[in-house]
């Protein structure tokens, strides 16, 4: 019996080409790349192979673009084949996880859907179709490779698919031009129902948002295709929840239509990077069909990287992305926090956020259900956004906005005596508070590491038993202020942020942990030289003393020397002026949260 270590949704994308232009598209020039059909076979049965060997089951097993009935019949058949007996095989350990076996599915365009249908029935493929609403929209936002109409074999397409007895469903992307023309938008709904015959209880409504390679193929964002605003999108969901209450369609409407943002959904999932995974036909694996636009969302590459490397790395990367932005402070105050964790990564990032582009049309969507969708209570929401930000958006977990307290004496204000001028009048101060003295290397990030005196936006990372942390030491920092530049020390300092009270002050100071000291010659025997700096790998110091680090509680990582050491503290008896304002560790550093533990 196959040994699950983690169930996996597994999109797989054996062509990114399409064959049409949509004209708000966020994948851009990068669906006229061509098919390479040599390839589709033999990645996805790779992947799977490689993916059950390690632990990794797939739970759902889907098809997407691109567009994939831009493939030959006989390549579908395969790929239908392979995802068939894999659920044959899997299905009992899949229900046993807690997951329906769902049919093999496909997203599709709809415009090669009669070219494919024999091979679609025959597997009983689960179809979603996209289109645009009103249809008058698909026939200017929708054109093919050569800019000719689709829609009139979409709309023989839809007819189609009404009689084709599987699952199916269709979706539509809102723009400004969609919610300019509700009334056809809603005409056409009806139309689809009851004149095609296609039951529109699944239909599904997504909002189209800004992207840089869609701004990229088209230079400019056309008239028409901009992203709706906040009201704008709970105007829509109004305007449609008052045309099909008490019809056939209401259930749909609740349950189904907007169901992309809800919690159900991976735009709403604290890290989508735990579950998800888009595989290429060239092995490229990145976050989502959204994120296959962009190299910051890639996971690894099948053929290339460790597989148990790249399913780890796929939190991480959704995190490290995350880090880069920010949050509304609103989010960590809503009582709906626990559900939309602030949307999705992706979006904020492409369109500029602080929070998801739907937030207030969710809200209603949950008002609207209180019994599915209960709020937080008041006093639940303060520990949910901290944990939000802990795990989502730790470089805003502790964002203080220092405030000047009374000073002794007006001395301290006169310029001669701020710290930066007592600095800039001091050599060696120069170089212990430099940003060049020392950096890390976090896998792919590196960190130009300075004093969190000086700083004002702290540098955090998550560090585990499998990260690659090398620290770079510049090869003048042993002579720096040293009398024997062999008898001086690379001084590591690790405290953790549980307080402690001591001193004559009794301030409430961070725990110390541990110090760690690397003389001068040990640290150059075991470093490798990189553009004037020796590079040492630090992990096996951390991972000796993880038992230290606790859940959740963030840990300070200080480097110095120790001639630098010993010359800040003697400055600290010498100059009261530097001392009052260098009271806290001044020493470059890096704030980090370990996991594994």
């Amino acid at each position: 019996m196959l040994a699950v270590k983690k169930p996996i949704h597994l999109l797989y994308v054996p062509t990114i080409f399409c064959n049409m232009g949509c004209r708000y598209c966020y994948l851009g020039q990068l669906t006229e790349q061509p098919i390479n059909a040599q390839q589709v076979i033999h990645t996805l049965e790779h992947a799977l192979s490689i993916l059950l060997d390690n632990g990794y089951l797939p739970f759902n097993l889907s098809f997407h673009g691109g567009e994939v009935t831009t493939l030959p019949s006989k390549l579908l058949d395969q790929l239908f084949s392979i995802a068939a007996q894999h659920y044959a095989e899997h299905g009992t350990a899949i229900q046993n996880l807690g997951f329906k076996v769902n049919p093999v599915h496909v997203k599709t365009n709809l415009l090669n859907f009669h070219k494919h249908y024999e091979v679609f029935l025959q597997h009983k493929v689960s179809i979603s179709g996209s289109v645009d609403l009103p249809l008058r929209l698909h026939e200017h936002y929708r054109r093919d490779k050569k800019d000719r109409s689709t829609l009139a074999r979409t709309v023989d397409n839809l007819r189609l698919l009404a009689s084709y007895p599987h699952r199916k469903k269709i979706s539509c992307v809102v723009t400004h031009a969609h919610y300019e023309a509700l009334p056809e938008f809603i005409a056409d709904i009806h139309f689809i129902h009851e004149e095609i015959g296609l039951d529109m209880s699944r239909f599904n409504i997504m909002f189209g948002f800004d992207s840089a390679q869609n701004l990229d193929k088209f230079n400019a964002k056309l008239a028409g295709t901009e992203m709706l605003n906040e009201a704008q999108q709970v105007e829509f969901y109004q305007a449609l929840k008052k045309a099909f209450q008490n019809t056939a369609l209401e259930t749909g409407f609740y349950n189904e239509w907007f169901k992309e943002f809800t919690p159900e959904f991976c735009c709403s999932a604290p890290n989508c990077g735990n579950k998800f995974f888009l595989l290429q036909a060239d092995g490229d694996v990145y976050s989502c069909p959204r994120g296959q636009s962009s190299t910051q969302y890639r996971y690894g590459n099948l053929f290339q990287d460790d597989i148990n490397e790249i399913i780890e790395n796929g939190w991480k990367v959704i995190e490290r992305n995350e880090n880069r932005l920010e949050i509304n402070t609103d989010c960590a105050r809503c009582e709906y926090i626990h559900y939309c964790h602030s949307g999705c990564t992706f979006v904020r990032d492409e369109a500029a956020l602080k929070k998801s582009y739907t937030c207030q049309l969710q809200k209603v969507i949950y008002r609207d259900a209180p019994d599915k969708y209960p709020p937080l209570a008041p006093e639940q929401i303060a520990d949910y956004g901290k944990q939000l930000l802990l795990h989502n958006n730790i470089k805003q977990l502790n964002v203080a906005h220092l405030k000047k307290s009374q000073v002794i004496t007006p001395e301290l204000f006169d310029s001669s005596n701020q710290l930066s001028a007592l600095i800039q009048a001091d050599e060696v101060l120069q170089h212990l508070y430099s940003d060049s003295l020392f950096f890390l290397q976090v896998e792919d990030t590196r960190y130009a590491l300075s004093s969190p005196i000086l700083k004002t936006v702290a540098d955090i990372e998550f560090f585990d038993n499998e990260s690659r942390i090398l620290l770079g030491i510049r090869q003048d920092a042993f002579k720096l202020a040293a009398e024997y530049e062999v008898n001086n020390h690379l001084h590591l300092m690790v405290l953790r942020d549980t307080t402690v009270v001591y001193g004559d002050e009794q301030r409430s100071k961070q725990e110390h942990l541990f110090d760690y000291c690397v003389y001068r010659n040990a640290c150059v025997q075991q470093a490798h030289v990189q553009e004037g700096y020796w590079l040492i790998d630090i992990a096996p110091i951390l991972k000796l003393h993880a038992n230290l680090f606790l859940p959740n509680v963030k840990n300070n990582l200080f480097f110095t020397t120790k001639a630098l050491r010993d010359y800040h503290y003697t400055k600290h008896k010498k100059n009261a002026f530097y001392h009052i304002q260098a009271i806290n560790l001044p020493f470059p550093n890096i704030e980090f949260y370990w996991n594994g533990v």
